[in-house]
């Protein structure tokens, strides 16, 4: 922070940070405490990452699942052959994509899924990709904040001591919020 030509990433920066502490206890105990309290530190760890993999692998193939049955193509289709407003196409793949990122725990999941098709439905309804794209961006990252599944709200409700769905409940509302106020500036600047 105080040099800028010092980079360095986060992982470096927090095993700096352990390192650092253990100097630190290693003057008011023993080794053998200290190295028994980070073996604590790891073994949690490891637990609340092992359950944020298996939780971001799980969403990954349930996003394949969809995309692979085709319920999201026919939804599309359908809004297309009903020949609906651009605004409401727009509104309708966020709501699309919302459900999808509450659903896989992930907001990259289901944006890198859907924003591939975006270019083609957007220009048949006659708006900007960036128009349709950005407000699915915006939606897949808060709703990623309202699915229990989610990695963040695993490892957070976990060192809480609580479950993930009353996690979200209190996220739930102010995300809601979130996704109302960017879908309609997005649709004000980009329509």
């Amino acid at each position: 922070m105080m040099l800028d030509t010092v980079k360095i990433d986060v992982v470096t920066s927090m095993l700096i940070s352990i390192a650092v502490a253990m100097l630190c206890e290693g003057f008011r105990r023993s080794p053998k405490e200290v190295f028994a309290d980070i073996l604590i530190y790891f073994d949690s760890m490891g637990r609340q990452f092992a359950r944020v993999v298996t939780l971001v692998i799980a969403g990954q193939t349930f996003a394949h699942g969809l995309k692979t049955i085709g319920l999201l193509d026919t939804v599309i289709e359908g809004a297309l052959a009903a020949n609906v407003a651009p605004a409401l196409m727009v509104i309708l793949m966020v709501i699309i994509i919302t459900l999808a990122a509450i659903l896989m725990g992930s907001g990259n999941a289901p944006f890198f899924s859907f924003a591939a098709m975006v270019p083609e439905i957007a220009g048949k309804v006659g708006v900007p990709a960036v128009a349709m794209l950005m407000p699915m961006q915006l939606a897949s990252g808060i709703a990623r904040s309202m699915s229990p599944i989610t990695g963040a709200i695993v490892a957070v409700a976990g060192v809480a001591g609580v479950s993930p769905f009353e996690l979200v409940k209190r996220t739930a509302i102010p995300m809601v919020g979130a996704l109302i106020v960017s879908t309609t500036v997005s649709l004000i600047v980009g329509l």
